[in-house]
């Protein structure tokens, strides 16, 4: 009996000591995760210029981009990551600011922000339905009505993004910034400041090429921290 119980003694002594090891080592790697201190948001304007007769009425716009990144200030190749993506863009026309993602970005001024309007691959699920059907797949999707006639606009462009800040996104490890991403579609349907009509397919390209292009800044960026869609 006796020698069970010192058996016992050296078998308990090990396995606690054992646990305690452990426990310490765990703790050890426990790493704080950085706060989210930056919001990407976007607005949609029903702002245009041209013929405003109410010729062109736009009820829903939609926007697939990916690959979000600001780029350092002073740097022509500096970036970070924001959001891979795809995201699909939903603009609200009534020029609300809607939050569409937050992270966090290393403390530092940024003057620029990349992103792609990007068309729906081939082997990409579809996030929305409208993105792919039988005739291909599309980066920008625009419903509305021409002359009071409905029409659904898709194009099928991609294109790369890059908008400067009117005044640098000074960030840092643990106060909250806020960047508003402006899109102005009704830009997209413009041209010599004349509509173009969306079901026309002559005038697919000048679309094409209006939202590509940023012509006239239907795309803007700015800090806006007070999310009312106007820069500080």
């Amino acid at each position: 009996m006796r020698l069970f119980k010192s058996k016992m003694k050296l078998f308990i002594i090990p396995l606690t000591a054992l646990l305690l090891i452990l426990s310490f080592s765990g703790c050890g790697e426990d790493v704080a995760t950085p706060q989210e201190n930056v919001d990407f948001s976007y607005q949609g304007s029903g702002d245009s210029t041209g013929d405003m007769i109410d010729i062109l009425d736009l009820n829903e716009v939609k926007i697939l981009i990916k690959d979000i990144k600001l780029n350092v200030a002073s740097s022509s190749e500096d970036s970070v990551n924001f959001k891979v993506g795809p995201y699909v863009l939903v603009l609200n026309l009534k020029s609300e600011v809607n939050l569409v993602t937050s992270a966090y970005i290393p403390p530092g001024n940024y003057d620029k922000v990349r992103f792609m309007v990007h068309k729906l691959g081939d082997n990409e699920t579809p996030p929305d339905p409208d993105f792919a059907d039988a005739n291909g797949r599309y980066s920008v999707v625009a419903k509305g009505t021409f002359n009071g006639i409905d029409f659904v606009f898709k194009s099928d462009k991609s294109a790369h993004q890059k908008l400067t800040f009117p005044a640098s996104l000074f960030v840092t490890a643990s106060g909250k910034s806020n960047i508003t991403l402006q899109v102005k579609p009704y830009i997209w349907f413009i041209k010599n400041g004349l509509y173009l009509d969306p079901m026309n397919p002559i005038n697919t390209a000048d679309i094409d090429n209006n939202i590509k292009d940023n012509i006239n800044g239907n795309f803007k960026i700015f800090v806006d921290n007070d999310r009312n869609g106007k820069p500080d």
